[in-house]
C-alpha cells in the first residue's frame, strides 16, 4: 500500500457513507444587504400594479393583496415598512409569514415570496403552486429558471427582474407590458 491509498475497508466505508448522505444543493440569495432588501420590497409593492389576477381571485373589490413570506422571515420586516399605508388598484396589502413546516398555507396567498436557498425545497414549493393564480417570487439566483414566476437578480441596490412568462400565464396571471420591459428573461 502506498502512502496515498486507503485500506480497502476504509474505502468501502467511505463509499457507503457518501451514498447515505443526501447532498443538498443550495443557491445564493441575490442580496442579503439592507439596501438590497429595501430595493426588492419596493419592487414587491409595484408588482401588484403590473400583474392582473383572474376574475374571482378576490372576494371583493377592496379585498387586500395577500403577500406571503415563505422561509426566511427577514423580508417581511422590509415589506411591512414598504407597504404601510399603500393602496394599489383600491386594494391594501396584507403580509403573512408562512412557516416552512406549513407550505400548504401558501395556497391562500396572492403573492408567495420564496426565501429559501435549498433548491429541492424551491422546486417543491413552486411545483405545489403550479397552475394556481399565485405569483411566485424568489430571491435566489435563477429562481425564474427553477420554475418560479419572477426572480430577482443583482447585488445591493442594483436589483432587476427575471420573469418566466410561461409560468406566469399558466397560473392565469397576466403581466403588463411594463412588467415585461423590466425583465431580462
Amino acid at each position: 500500500m502506498d502512502r496515498y491509498s486507503l485500506p480497502r475497508s476504509a474505502t468501502k466505508l467511505l463509499i457507503v457513507a457518501l451514498s447515505l448522505t443526501s447532498l443538498t444543493v443550495r443557491a445564493e440569495l441575490v442580496s442579503d444587504t439592507e439596501s438590497g432588501k429595501k430595493t426588492m420590497s419596493k419592487f414587491m409593492v409595484n408588482l401588484a400594479r403590473f400583474v392582473t389576477w383572474p376574475d374571482g381571485t378576490f372576494s371583493g373589490p377592496a379585498t387586500p393583496y395577500k403577500y406571503c413570506i415563505y422561509g426566511n422571515p427577514v423580508m417581511g420586516d422590509f415589506l411591512d415598512t414598504a407597504m404601510e399605508g399603500k393602496v394599489t388598484r383600491e386594494r391594501t396589502f396584507e403580509i403573512a409569514r408562512i412557516e416552512p413546516s406549513n407550505p400548504d398555507s401558501l395556497k391562500s396567498c396572492n403573492v408567495a415570496f420564496i426565501s429559501v436557498t435549498n433548491i429541492d425545497e424551491v422546486d417543491g414549493v413552486v411545483e405545489a403552486l403550479t397552475g394556481l393564480p399565485i405569483l411566485t417570487v424568489g430571491e435566489i439566483e435563477n429562481f425564474a429558471g427553477y420554475g418560479g414566476m419572477i426572480g430577482f437578480y443583482g447585488k445591493g441596490r442594483k436589483i432587476a427582474l427575471a420573469i418566466n412568462k410561461n409560468r406566469l400565464e399558466s397560473g392565469g396571471l397576466k403581466g403588463s407590458s411594463k412588467l415585461f420591459r423590466a425583465s431580462t428573461m
